[in-house]
C-alpha cells in the first residue's frame, strides 16, 4: 500500500515537472516568435504599453536590447504623492529621453503634478520639439506652478513647425501668454481646457498663426481677462465652447465659413453680445442655453440672444437643444420668433418643453426626433393644439430617454404613437426597473393605439 502511495506521489511530481516546462517551451516559443516580426510592428506594439514596461522588455532578449530606444510614442505621468516616487520619475524621464536614439517624435504626453522641477518639464518638453513632435498633450495638475517657470517653453511650443495636434491642460494658476511670432502653420487640432488668457489679443494671435486649424476646443476656461473672445477662421470644421462663464461685458465673435460641427454650452447674461456669422455650412450643433442675471440672483427673461443664436444655426442637419428649461419654454413658446429649419433630419431636446410642438412645426423634413426626460415636470406636458405636421408625414424615429415611469410621460407617448403616421421605430430607455417591471411597461406602451403599421417598439 505504501510502494503505492509513493509511486502515486512520484507520478503526480512528474506530471507537475512536465506541465512547468511544458509552459516555460510555450513561453519561449511565444517569445521567439515576437522577435521574428519586423521592428516596426514591434515599436507599434511597444507604444501601446506603459513607458516603463516598454523599458523593461529590453530583458527578454538580446533582439529587444535597444529596441525601446526607438519608440515614437511617449507618455511621461508624473502625477505622485510621495517625494521618493516624484524623484525616481523625474530620474527616469531623464535617462530614458538620453538613451533614446536621435529619431521623431509622434506623440509626446506629459502630466505633472506638484513636486515635479519646471526645469525639469521645459526640458522635457524642448526635447519633444526638437525632435519634431507631432501630436503634444502637456498636462499640469499644480498650483505651484507660475507662468514665468515656462516663459521659454511658451516660445518653442507655440513656434513648433511640425504640429499637427496640441492639447494643453492645466489649472487656472498659469496664464495663457503667446508670444509675438507665433506661427503653427501645420497644426489641425487644439484644446484648450482649464486655461486663462492673458487678453484679447493673445488668444486672437494664437488662432491666426494656425492657418490649418480644423478643431478647436475652449472647455472651463477663465476668460475674465478678455473684452472679446473672437474665433474668426477660414479653415475651422469642429468647434467646442462648453463649461464655463461668460461675463455681462463680454462679446462673443464667431465667423467660421466652413464649421461643420458647433458645440456651445456657457453660461451668459442678458448684456452679453453674440455674433455670429457664416455659419452655412453647418450641419450639427449642440447647444445648452443658460443665463445668469447681474449678481447670479435669478435668472434673467431675456431672450433675445437665444433667438439670434438659433437664427444662425437654422441650416443645421443635426440639432441637440438642452439648457435651462424657463429660458427655452419662453423661446418655444413664440412661435413667431423660431426660425425655419429647413434642413434638420434629427432633433434632441433636453427635455419635454412647453412648446415642444412649436419648434416641430418649422422643421418640415425631421425624421428622428429624441427627448430627455431627466428634468421632466408633469406640468410640462399639455395636449398640442395642432399636430406638427412632420410627426404626421416625415418622422421614423422617435427615442425616449431616461422614462421614470410618470403618467404624464405615458401621455407623451401616447401621443407621439397616435400622431406619427409613418414611424417605424420607437426606442424607450428605462430608468432603474427590474426585468418583470420592464416587461409590464413594454406590455402597457406596445398596446398603445399606434398611427403607424410598420412600428417596432424597443424598450431598454
Amino acid at each position: 500500500m505504501a510502494i503505492k502511495r509513493k509511486q502515486g506521489f512520484a507520478n503526480a511530481e512528474n506530471l507537475k515537472t512536465r506541465d512547468v516546462k511544458a509552459r516555460r517551451i510555450d513561453e519561449e516559443d511565444l517569445a521567439d516568435r515576437l522577435s521574428e516580426l519586423p521592428d516596426h510592428v514591434i515599436l507599434h506594439i511597444m507604444s501601446s504599453l506603459p513607458i516603463k514596461e516598454a523599458v523593461r522588455t529590453c530583458l527578454l532578449s538580446t533582439r529587444w536590447k535597444d529596441l525601446f530606444t526607438s519608440i515614437s510614442n511617449i507618455e511621461l505621468d508624473g502625477v505622485l504623492r510621495n517625494k521618493a516616487l516624484r524623484n525616481r520619475f523625474m530620474k527616469f524621464s531623464d535617462g530614458f529621453l538620453s538613451l533614446r536614439k536621435d529619431i521623431s517624435v509622434d506623440r509626446f504626453r506629459l502630466c505633472c503634478g506638484p513636486g515635479i522641477d519646471h526645469r525639469k518639464i521645459n526640458e522635457w518638453i524642448l526635447y519633444a520639439v526638437r525632435h519634431g513632435v507631432r501630436e503634444l498633450d502637456l498636462i499640469f495638475r499644480s498650483r505651484s506652478f507660475e507662468t514665468r517657470h515656462f516663459t521659454e517653453l511658451e516660445f518653442a511650443v507655440f513656434t513648433c513647425k511640425t504640429l499637427l495636434t496640441l492639447r494643453l491642460f492645466n489649472l487656472p494658476s498659469l496664464v495663457l501668454t503667446i508670444p509675438t511670432h507665433c506661427c503653427l502653420p501645420k497644426l489641425k487640432v487644439l484644446h484648450l481646457t482649464f486655461l486663462k488668457f492673458s487678453d484679447d489679443e493673445s488668444i486672437r494671435r494664437l488662432l491666426s498663426s494656425c492657418y490649418s486649424l480644423e478643431e478647436l476646443l475652449v472647455e472651463s476656461c477663465e476668460l475674465s481677462n478678455l473684452n472679446k473672445l473672437s474665433i474668426c477662421h477660414p479653415t475651422l470644421k469642429r468647434l467646442t465652447i462648453n463649461d464655463g462663464h461668460i461675463d455681462h461685458s463680454y462679446e462673443l465673435e464667431i465667423n467660421t465659413p466652413n464649421l461643420v460641427c458647433f458645440d456651445f454650452g456657457y453660461f451668459y447674461c442678458e448684456e452679453t453680445r453674440l455674433s455670429l456669422i457664416n455659419l452655412n455650412s453647418l450641419s450639427e450643433a449642440r447647444i445648452c442655453i443658460g443665463f445668469i442675471a447681474k449678481m447670479f440672483s435669478n435668472y434673467c427673461n431675456d431672450t433675445a440672444s437665444a433667438f439670434d443664436l438659433m437664427r444662425a444655426l437654422s441650416c443645421v442637419q443635426s440639432f441637440h437643444l438642452t439648457g435651462i428649461c424657463l429660458q427655452i419654454q419662453a423661446m418655444l413658446q413664440s412661435p413667431s420668433l423660431i426660425p425655419e429649419f429647413p434642413n434638420l433630419t434629427s432633433l434632441k431636446m433636453g427635455a419635454c418643453y412647453a412648446g415642444w410642438e412649436n419648434m416641430l412645426a418649422r422643421c418640415p423634413c425631421l425624421e428622428t426626433l429624441a427627448f430627455e426626460l431627466e428634468d421632466f415636470d408633469p406640468v410640462d406636458w399639455h395636449t398640442p393644439n395642432k399636430d406638427p405636421s412632420c410627426l404626421q408625414h416625415h418622422i421614423k424615429a422617435i427615442k425616449i430617454f431616461a422614462l421614470k415611469r410618470k403618467h404624464v410621460e405615458f401621455q407623451l407617448i401616447g401621443y407621439l404613437l397616435k400622431k406619427a403616421g409613418v414611424l417605424e421605430c420607437l426606442t424607450v430607455e428605462i430608468e432603474s426597473v427590474t426585468k418583470r417591471e420592464q416587461r409590464m411597461m413594454s406590455k402597457n406602451i406596445c398596446a398603445l393605439p399606434k398611427a403607424s403599421k410598420k412600428c417596432h417598439i424597443l424598450i431598454i
